[in-house]
C-alpha cells in the first residue's frame, strides 16, 4: 500500500438480501452461511492485515444501501479519514 493515499473497494460484494431469505431455520442455513461469508469477505481482509478502514454510504436515495470501503495499513487512520472526507465532499447530496 506504500505510495498510495488509500485503497478503495466495495465494503461488501453484494447488496444485502431480504432477512426472510437468511433468517434462522434449517431450510435457510446454507444460504445464510453463503451470504454471511460474502458479507464479511472484504472487511475481513483488513482485519487479517491489521489495517484501518471505514465505509461511506454511497447509494442513491431510492436504492439499497451500499458502501465504499476506504482502507490503508495500520496507523494510517489520518490518511483514510482525509480521503473519505474528500470523497464525501464530492458525492451527490441526497
Amino acid at each position: 500500500m506504500h505510495g498510495y493515499d488509500a485503497l478503495l473497494s466495495p465494503t461488501v460484494p453484494i447488496v444485502a438480501p431480504p432477512i426472510a431469505d437468511v433468517a434462522p431455520g434449517s431450510a435457510r442455513d446454507a444460504e445464510f452461511f453463503r451470504v454471511n461469508a460474502l458479507l464479511l469477505r472484504n472487511t475481513s481482509v483488513m482485519n487479517m492485515l491489521d489495517g484501518c478502514a471505514l465505509s461511506l454510504p454511497c447509494q442513491r436515495a431510492d436504492e439499497p444501501a451500499v458502501g465504499l470501503m476506504i482502507w490503508h495499513a495500520a496507523m494510517h487512520d489520518d490518511a483514510v479519514l482525509n480521503v473519505a472526507r474528500e470523497i464525501e465532499r464530492n458525492l451527490p447530496r441526497q
